[in-house]
Parts: C-alpha cells; sequence; structure tokens
C-alpha cells in the first residue's frame, strides 16, 4: 500500500536536526584543521594549510555568520552558525583530501578552489533555508567562509588558485540559486507559497514561538460551514458539565491553528468542558488561532435553543467488524464512541460523521460520533469514506441508532473530574491533563475519560481501562488529538515516552473523583453551525504532500548534474590558466 501523504510529510521530518552547542562544533572545526595539517606532513607544502586554510576560514563564518545575518534583517543562532561552519569544513576536506592524498601536481590547487566555490552554494541553500527565503541577502553571510579560504589560498597556492575559486564561486553560487528557485517553483505556482520562506518561519516557530506560519496557512486556506455537537448536563448546586464534539481538527503543530482548541474551548464556555474528537482529518484543520473564537461563538448560540430532561439510558456496546461502538442515549439525542483498539484508530473523513448525524435523525433530535483517537500503530492516513473501514462504522453507526432507540430510559446522575497530570507535552500529554465524565442510570455506571494528548498506544487503551474496571460497568478513553504535544513529527502519542502503566492511577483518581461528584442531572443536546471558519481545505494535504515529495524525489539528479557542470566549468578554467 502506498503511504498516505500523512505519513510521506512526516517522513520529511528525518532531514530535521537540532544543532549542538556553538563549542562543540568550534571544536570539531580545530581538530579538523590539525588533522588536515597532520595528513598534509606526506607531500611537499607548508604545515600550516590545515588551519590557515580551513580552520581560520571556518572560525571567522562561526563569528561572522550570525551578526551579518542579522545586520540583513534576519535571525539564526550562533549553534547553527557554528554547525554550518563545521559542515562546510566537512564538504571541503572531503573535496579536497584526494590532492593530499595523492602526489599529483597542482591536484591540491584545484579540488581547494572548487571547495570553496562548494561552500559558498552549500552555504546559501542552508542560509536561504533556515535564517531568510531571499538569497540576495545570505550572499554576504554566504561568503564568510569561503572568502577568507580563497584569501588564504592566495597566499598560500601558485598558479591559477584564484582565477578558478572565482569561478567556482559564480558556477556554484549560480547553481545553489537555479535549484533554490527550481524548488520553490510547483509550490509557489500552486499555492503563492515560498517553500523556503515557510521553512523560516517554522524554524522560527520552533525558536522563539513565533505564529508566522499561520500566514501562509491563512493564505491557502478556505472558508467552510461545519457542524458541532454539544451535550449539556446540569445539576443543582454544582457546575455544569458541557461535552463538546466540534468537527475540526486541532492541528497542524504546536499551538498554531487549532493546537489549542481544548483548551480555549475549556477556558471559553464555563463549568467543566470537555472536548472530544469528532470526525476530522489534516484538512480541517485551523489556519490560525483566532477561529477557534468562531466555534465558542457557534456553542454558545446553540446553546440557547438547549431543552434539557432527566432522562438517559443505559451505555451498550455495538461490534461491526473492527469497530466498536459505545453508545448511550440522553433525552431525544444520542451519543457514539467509535475506536478500532487494538487496531489503528485513527482521523475519520467528516463525510462520515456527517452521513451518521442526517441518519440518526430519523430516531434522534442530535446525534453525534465521537471518534476516540485511541489506539495508534504508526503515522498513517485517515479513514476516508467508502473504504471498508469507513462502512463499518457507518453499519455499525445505524445498527447502534436502532439499539438504542429500544433502550429504557431512567433518571440519572452525572459526576465530573478534572485533573492536572505531572507530565509535559513533549512526553505526550497537554496542559488539560486528563477529564472524566461518569453517568450512572439503571443501576449501571459509565465512564468516558478524556486524556488530552494525539492518541494512545497500541495497547495503552486496554491498560487504562483495565485499572477502573472495578469502579464501573462500562468506560471509554478518548484523547482530545491536540497537537500542542506534536512540533516537528506527528509521532507522540501518550504512551510513547511515558509507560502507561505510570499513567493508570491518574485514571483511576480521576475516575474516582468524578464518582463523588456524582449528582442528579438533565441533559440535552444541541447541534450548532461553524460557520465561514478558515481551514486548510479538502484536499489540500495531499496537493501539498505530493508537491512536496517530488520536488524532494527531483532535488538529487538535479542538484547532481548542476554541480558536475560547475566542476567541469572550474576544470577548464584551471586547466587552461595553469
Amino acid at each position: 500500500m502506498a503511504p498516505s501523504p500523512d505519513a510521506r510529510m512526516e517522513h520529511l521530518t528525518r532531514f530535521l536536526f537540532t544543532a549542538p552547542p556553538w563549542y562543540v562544533s568550534g571544536g570539531l572545526v580545530v581538530l579538523a584543521g590539525v588533522a588536515m595539517d597532520l595528513v598534509r606532513e606526506r607531500v611537499p607544502g607548508p604545515f600550516s594549510v590545515g588551519i590557515l586554510a580551513f580552520t581560520v576560514p571556518a572560525i571567522l563564518a562561526l563569528l561572522f555568520t550570525k551578526p551579518l545575518v542579522s545586520l540583513a534583517g534576519s535571525f539564526t543562532t550562533w549553534n547553527r552558525s557554528a554547525s554550518l561552519a563545521l559542515a562546510s569544513l566537512v564538504f571541503s576536506v572531503c573535496t579536497t583530501l584526494p590532492g593530499i592524498l595523492l602526489p599529483i601536481p597542482n591536484l591540491f590547487a584545484f579540488l581547494f578552489a572548487f571547495s570553496l566555490g562548494l561552500v559558498f552554494g552549500v552555504r546559501i541553500l542552508v542560509l536561504v533555508a533556515t535564517a531568510d527565503f531571499r538569497p540576495a541577502r545570505m550572499l554576504p553571510a554566504a561568503l564568510s567562509q569561503s572568502i577568507w579560504g580563497m584569501i588564504a589560498g592566495w597566499f598560500l597556492l601558485p598558479g591559477p588558485f584564484l582565477a578558478a575559486a572565482l569561478v567556482a564561486h559564480i558556477a556554484v553560487g549560480a547553481a545553489a540559486v537555479l535549484l533554490i528557485y527550481l524548488i520553490e517553483r510547483p509550490l509557489y505556482r500552486s499555492f503563492r507559497i515560498h517553500l523556503f520562506q515557510f521553512l523560516n518561519t517554522f524554524l522560527a516557530h520552533l525558536t522563539d514561538g513565533s505564529r508566522g506560519m499561520e500566514g501562509f496557512f491563512s493564505a491557502m486556506g478556505e472558508g467552510i460551514s461545519l457542524p458541532e455537537v454539544s451535550f449539556l448536563f446540569r445539576r443543582a448546586g454544582k457546575k455544569d458539565i458541557l461535552l463538546t464534539i466540534p468537527n475540526v481538527h486541532p492541528g497542524p503543530m504546536g499551538d498554531i491553528g487549532g493546537g489549542r482548541l481544548p483548551h480555549i474551548l475549556h477556558a471559553s464556555l464555563g463549568g467543566e468542558v470537555l472536548t472530544a474528537h469528532g470526525c476530522s482529518t489534516h484538512d480541517y484543520n485551523l489556519t490560525r488561532e483566532e477561529e477557534v473564537g468562531k466555534i465558542v461563538t457557534a456553542v454558545r448560540e446553540s446553546l440557547g435553543h438547549l431543552t434539557l430532561a432527566p432522562a438517559a439510558s443505559r451505555s451498550v456496546r455495538i461490534r461491526e467488524g473492527s469497530v466498536d461502538l459505545l453508545c448511550q442515549r440522553f433525552s431525544d439525542s444520542l451519543l457514539l464512541v467509535g475506536t478500532r483498539a487494538p487496531e489503528r484508530t485513527e482521523d475519520l473523513d467528516p463525510a462520515i460523521g456527517w452521513i451518521l448525524m442526517a441518519e440518526g435523525h430519523r430516531l434522534y433530535g442530535h446525534v453525534a460520533l465521537v471518534d476516540a483517537h485511541n489506539s495508534m500503530t504508526e503515522v498513517s492516513g485517515a479513514t476516508y469514506l467508502g473504504s471498508p473501514v469507513a462502512t463499518e462504522y457507518l453499519t455499525g453507526g445505524i445498527r447502534a441508532m436502532e439499539a438504542a432507540a429500544e433502550l429504557e430510559r431512567y433518571p440519572f446522575r452525572a459526576g465530573v473530574a478534572h485533573l492536572s497530570l505531572p507530565f509535559t507535552r513533549e512526553q505526550g500529554l497537554g496542559d488539560l491533563g486528563v477529564q472524566a465524565l461518569v453517568i450512572e442510570t439503571g443501576g449501571q455506571k459509565t465512564a468516558y475519560v478524556l486524556l488530552d494528548g494525539n492518541n494512545i498506544v497500541k495497547g495503552g487503551r486496554e491498560v487504562l481501562l483495565s485499572g477502573i474496571r472495578d469502579l464501573v460497568d462500562e468506560s471509554e478513553v478518548m484523547t482530545t488529538d491536540t497537537h500542542l504535544v506534536n512540533t516537528i513529527t506527528g509521532k507522540n502519542p501518550i504512551g510513547l515516552k511515558i509507560p502507561s502503566e505510570e499513567i493508570a492511577p491518574y485514571i483511576r483518581q480521576a475516575v474516582e473523583v468524578a464518582i463523588a461528584d456524582l449528582a442528579p442531572a438533565e441533559a440535552g443536546a444541541t447541534t450548532g453551525w461553524c460557520r465561514d471558519v478558515q481551514i486548510f481545505g479538502p484536499q489540500r494535504i495531499s496537493q501539498i504532500s505530493s508537491i512536496t515529495t517530488t520536488t524532494v524525489t527531483f532535488i538529487g539528479p538535479l542538484g547532481v548534474s548542476l554541480l558536475l557542470s560547475a566542476y567541469l566549468l572550474t576544470l577548464v578554467t584551471f586547466m587552461a590558466l595553469a
């Protein structure tokens, strides 16, 4: 099976890394120069060539790159500056090494001249990707290493070295700029997005929390109206409990877009608010955080049309193929919570939820399908309408509606708990920690446990639920799918970095608190429309993924061809002047 767009985008994260401390890179630069001098002893020439031609230019580049980038109105760090100087030195050493080891006249001079052009080209590409997408602004910083190498070579090497180095700079520099243009062209023609500018803002977000990426998402996004379903539980003398299911995706990364969706809804709507994951894919990511306000407005408006009743059915489970649905009726409305655990349980096509909502209106006033999002096997794509799994959801959902319609309804009690957890976003847990809603009716207790995170490792759900089986008769654990826990990679499920066994006691504590909070309640549900919400757009992720992965495919052959042309041009120049 071909990898999904989400998985293809995820695979590109292997090219990302964190720059080591500047002093580590600087120390390696010095060692590399000393090593070059030790090797250089075997052939005639000045012993100081390693230090003067390799180490000194790299150290000067380390010192000058950050100030020069700042003068251009952009930003980089000392660690990145040092890493770039070290990487450039490595390219230069590897290119020049045959000229040191092989006793061929003028070979070292030619290879060193070409290596300086290569260093210049590499620095242009890296600085354009990490600091400023406009090559002209990065030229001084890009030259800050090779220019000192040219000066050193001018004093140390006779013959046509300087002319060859100048030609290498022009040829490789032009090749680098052309490569940048060709890399950016496909994405710019489709979405008016500069790929390297996007990389700049992405790194700025990782470094200082910049929200510049939201400008790109807004430019390519589109407005849409979509439904949200909310269940309100009102108790005399106690705070209200609101379970809301907005059918948008809480991504794409960190607090960009909808990452803080559950947190904002919790802070804005009053009472205890549980924001479950509805049917939505990455195409339904919010383009900017301000769009959450439209969802808050829609929920508030819909609650104004609420009718409450003290009636709820017992919860029942319906199994259809690999899909397990926990359903419970409140007044004239139905709540469905779906999972495929221990099979992969990921995003659901919004059409699946919309069809079930429409189908359910034959029997109920309001219907909501919650994607429990609680079993992650790998970074993979969503479940789309028409697939065998989608059919299982639809068939099982209709069976659940029909079964719940026959269930007797009783007066019920509701209790809620909200606990902070001693874990971080990097460990897979978001700011809201864990929330638990317990419904007691008809002699049965049902616990709905909501963890603020992006999925759960395969098998983790079963560990978490096993710790509360003696407290309740039925239960399900869900995640909000918040992407606050995701920055560089989309794989950070609950239980990956913190064993599920360490989280289970907190789940049990939350359910115990919710049981102690049980009180007679009334319930009602509403369906509201979130209008003109700016999202990425249908199939947008697939389009961007296809363009990006295709671009990555041709970068290698194209780069080699351009580099070979620059090499031959430098060789011809050197031989003509030798």
